[in-house]
């Protein structure tokens, strides 16, 4: 008689049973602890990874995940180390206590699949707010480096416009979201990889150099990681090609518009197009057609160029063509072509140049003023707007000012 309820009737006493949990026998017969993962998908009967067994969920970019089985025994053939290694948020049962173990919510391949939608939907957005917001819901900070590879990856095979995207959203990404450390740990990802990528793409290694080279720039990370040894060995010609980036002239410059204005076109030409958009504006005074203009540079980070050339046109026009530019200006902010920071941008660029404005216009400083005050009566510009300070003349225009 082995039973404990037999063995208390036996001495004359009740006592209660309490059967151990049952262990579950795999395929192989290996048993297997009762583990209930967090946030896993539930099977039939409700329980983490229950009716799910032998379920696989392959993601898009080759690497598969086992399903939620509980599998914990390193000697059964459906063991995945991967994932185990990953998924290290999961309850405990017995009849007794239940235990948490804290974790990331989501396995590696689960966060691989939510971020690919973030991403996509980023790029239709482009509200890198909304981007953040929903990678901390996510609550899953030990895959974050994902977003550096994962992100880069998938702009390589999009245009230069997705790419300034990307770039923009690791910058405002850190350091909140992501250090510098997982920044280079997502890059030496995309370095494991990159024979693959250039499969399809055959400048991957180009544009990781420049994704690289633009991120010391942003300054997410240090320029000493291109020096060091380790990260020089998986990077080999991506590193070396962004070294060469980054010492070359007016490299700030250059790598603020490494991706170019947006469509894939040199920024030199671009500016020329928004030029000949203004002087038809001008001509025309066709606010919507200049709008419909705008919309087709296909360029929204590059507006700022848009605003800044803009009011540049019209200082030394009448007085009638600086209303008309303006009242421009309003109506492409009303109607959301040109969004409110953009706007900000322009005007501070506006003011940053000041100094070489009044080489052409010696009246720019009391213009821009102008400018600034009918921007914010218009809303471009926010109630509470300051302007940059002004940088000191250049020599250029001082000796304009004693030649005058």
């Amino acid at each position: 008689m082995s039973s404990l309820a037999t063995q208390g009737e036996m001495n004359g006493h009740k006592v209660k049973s309490h059967p151990a949990p049952e262990s579950r026998v795999g395929d192989e017969g290996t048993s297997k602890r009762n583990i209930t993962r967090k946030g896993g998908v539930k099977g039939k009967n409700g329980g983490g990874g229950g009716g799910q067994k032998g379920r696989w969920d392959p993601t898009e970019d080759g690497s598969e995940a086992q399903a939620r089985d509980g599998i914990a025994d390193k000697g059964d053939p459906n063991y995945d180390s991967e994932a185990d290694e990953h998924d290290n948020n999961y309850v405990l049962h017995s009849y007794r206590s239940q235990r948490r173990v804290p974790g990331p919510l989501h396995t590696l391949p689960e966060f691989k699949r939510h971020l690919k939608t973030i991403i996509e939907e980023y790029f239709l957005s482009e509200d890198i707010s909304e981007v953040l917001r929903s990678v901390k819901e996510l609550k899953s900070p030990a895959y974050h480096y994902e977003i550096v590879k994962r992100g880069i990856n998938m702009s390589i095979d999009a245009k230069d416009h997705e790419r300034e995207l990307v770039s923009k959203l690791l910058s405002d990404a850190y350091p909140d979201i992501l250090s510098s450390r997982e920044v280079c740990k997502g890059f030496e990802r995309l370095f494991e990889m990159i024979d693959d990528i250039q499969l399809d793409a055959p400048n991957a290694r180009t544009l990781v150099a420049s994704f690289l080279a633009r991120a010391v720039a942003d300054e997410i990370i240090p320029p000493s990681v291109l020096r060091n040894a380790a990260f020089l060995s998986l990077g080999g010609e991506i590193v070396k090609g962004a070294r060469r980036l980054l010492s070359r002239d007016h490299v700030l410059s250059r790598l603020e518009h490494v991706w170019g204005p947006g469509d894939g076109r040199p920024v030199e030409e671009l500016k020329v197009a928004i030029d000949q958009l203004l002087v038809e504006y001008l001509l025309s005074r066709q606010q919507d057609e200049a709008a419909a203009c705008v919309k087709e540079l296909d360029c929204s980070l590059f507006h700022h160029e848009i605003v800044k050339r803009a009011v540049k046109a019209a200082l030394d026009k009448t007085d009638d063509d600086r209303t008309a530019m303006s009242s421009l200006l309003a109506y492409l902010n009303k109607n959301e072509v040109i969004s409110d920071e953009q706007s900000k941008k322009g005007f501070d660029r506006l003011h940053e140049i000041l100094p070489d404005l009044v080489l052409d216009t010696p009246a720019a400083p009391s213009l821009l003023t102008k400018f600034t005050q009918q921007a914010i009566s218009d809303g471009c510009l926010p109630a509470d707007y300051k302007p940059p300070p002004t940088p000191s003349p250049s020599p250029a225009a001082e000796n304009g000012k004693q030649g005058a």
